[in-house]
């Protein structure tokens, strides 16, 4: 008995052990997924948020292939080697990445720039779809029909570069810039509470009254029918006129996304009722530690006791197309500003020779503002620069210009950790003003600290978040767990239209049997009463 009971027991443990890797291996956390990303749009702001998701996954053994303006520089590859990570490049003669092209003179602040936008949108959306559909190494890697686990793609206009994955039978994740499109939450099946949330492309202030409620519904209901219909028709025309007949319907299928990644936070743009597969994880893009700043930069910084200002617009806005009377007002503040200034300015100089400011044609951002001495960030209100701002601690004066800057402008505003100084109204008194309260009036620092605090207070990194939803979804946990099942209705149905129709039908009935039996009782009491009255009447006669 013990020695058949000896012989059994490796037995057991063998078995055990086969069932536990079984176990393990059906569950498979550690699975290397093949990952394709696919990036239509040539903002180069944009992609920084996707980059780091994308290196952080090559960096976990996951075998990625992107598609994109932004294939990684030879100083990339030298620093780190990521073979597992493949760039298929949409860069061509005669296409441009959007770096310094806005030009500050062309932007418009009129009432008209709504229709403008939804246009301009248009346009912008079919140079991408044409330009990057029809680039030969595109064109190749849809006739390979190559195999993938999962899809990364972005959530903005360009639904067209869902052609370059059309076939495959793999779940997809969208990730979004900034504050999701007003198309999307119809997409989605989110309730937009236009009641509260400004929209994108509004430009009301928060929070909003009457009138302002009024605009952002009719902003939403804009934008969704011009995404329902001219987006709609540009993206499949354009993708059927480069890869021929019989690709789906390629807003459909934008449909069926498995997971939405937004690039907000609750802390700033307040929150919102999402689904489950719709997650923030705004500040993405943001590194875990800084870097040394160059030489020159650190000594300025270390110099001006008595607090910078630092003064960027972005890596689209080029500073230097500024309009001249707007130029003279911003040059004659700094020149008497009683503080150091560091500025981005693509030219080679000012034209003026300031002594009190630092001028370059590139900044380390981040780096620079998590410096002690900075005490104020004039941006314009993109998302990626006012995340950095928001984490740092940092108050700041904001000037928006066009996109999703003037919603990000008002969050921060309503938060107190900004002051609006808008172009259109850009002198040398508001100015002035707007550096002074943010700069002398400590409520600005006390909000900035308190709300860097809860933007930076989360379970786990954005980074790190991002990432494990994304293997989440890579894993299997897709569609039938995290979709809201509201996203398959008709929006008659989801929104109880139906159900308020039939309440509003039941109770008009019900409104006219009180009508018709109250006056059948009415004209029964009457025909009663006269013919008593003729009855009293007769028998006078009588």
């Amino acid at each position: 008995m013990a020695v058949s009971e000896a012989r059994r027991s490796p037995l057991c443990c063998l078995l055990m052990l086969a069932w536990c890797t079984a176990a393990i291996s059906a569950a498979d956390p550690g699975q290397k997924l093949r990952i394709l990303g696919v990036f239509g749009h040539s903002g180069k702001s944009h992609f920084d948020v996707f980059k780091p998701l994308l290196r952080e996954l090559a960096r976990r053994g996951h075998n990625l292939t992107v598609i994109s303006y932004f294939p990684r520089t030879e100083a990339d590859v030298a620093a780190e080697p990521l073979p597992n990570y493949k760039d298929i490049s949409l860069f061509s003669e005669g296409s441009s990445v959007l770096v310094n092209v806005i030009d500050l003179r062309s932007v418009d602040h009129s009432y008209r720039r709504l229709f403008r936008t939804v246009f301009r949108m248009n346009r912008l959306a079919a140079q991408a779809c044409e330009t990057g559909l029809s680039n030969p190494l595109a064109k190749h890697f849809v006739a390979s029909q190559e195999e993938f686990d999962l899809v990364i793609t972005e959530s903005f206009n360009t639904y067209c570069f869902f052609a370059l994955f059309h076939w495959l039978d793999a779940p997809f994740i969208e990730m979004s810039t900034h504050q999701l499109m007003p198309w999307v939450y119809e997409k989605l099946a989110i309730s937009h509470e236009a009641s509260y949330k400004p929209a994108m492309f509004a430009r009301v202030s928060r929070p909003m009254g009457f009138l302002d409620r009024m605009w952002n519904v009719f902003t939403v209901w804009l934008f969704t029918k011009a995404a329902d219909t001219l987006y709609r028709w540009r993206d499949q025309s354009t993708a059927e006129k480069i890869f021929g007949p019989g690709i789906p319907d390629l807003t459909e299928r934008s449909r069926n996304a498995a997971l939405m990644l937004v690039n907000t936070h609750f802390s700033l743009h307040g929150p919102q009722p999402y689904p489950p597969n719709v997650v923030e994880v705004g500040g993405m893009h943001i590194p875990e530690k800084n870097n040394p700043l160059p030489e020159d930069i650190q000594k300025f910084l270390d110099e001006a006791r008595e607090g910078v200002l630092y003064f960027n617009l972005g890596s689209m806005v080029k500073t230097a197309t500024m309009p001249e009377d707007k130029l003279t007002v911003m040059l004659n503040v700094l020149a008497s500003f009683p503080r150091k200034v560091i500025l981005k300015w693509e030219t080679d100089e000012l034209p003026m020779k300031l002594d009190n400011v630092l001028v370059k044609k590139w900044l380390p951002q981040f780096d620079i503002l998590n410096h002690p001495n900075v005490k104020c960030y004039f941006g314009h209100g993109g998302l990626l620069g006012l995340s950095e701002g928001v984490y740092s601690g940092v108050p700041m004066v904001l000037m928006p210009f066009y996109g999703d800057q003037h919603l990000n402008a008002m969050a921060a505003k309503a938060r107190g950790v900004a002051e609006i100084v808008e172009f259109t109204e850009l002198n040398e008194q508001n100015l002035r003003h707007a550096l002074d309260e943010v700069f002398n009036n400590t409520k600005y620092r006390e909000n900035a600290r308190r709300l860097s605090k809860a933007f930076r207070d989360r379970p786990a990194t954005p980074l790190q978040t991002a990432v494990w939803w994304t293997e989440y979804i890579g894993r299997g946990n897709g569609l039938p767990y995290v979709k809201s099942e509201a996203s398959s209705l008709p929006w008659y149905v989801r929104n109880l239209v139906d159900v308020m129709a039939a309440f509003a039908a039941m109770g008009l009935v019900t409104l006219y049997a009180i009508y018709w039996v109250s006056k059948r009782l009415l004209c029964g009491r009457k025909k009663t009463k006269a013919d008593a009255n003729h009855y009293a009447n007769s028998k006078k006669k009588n």
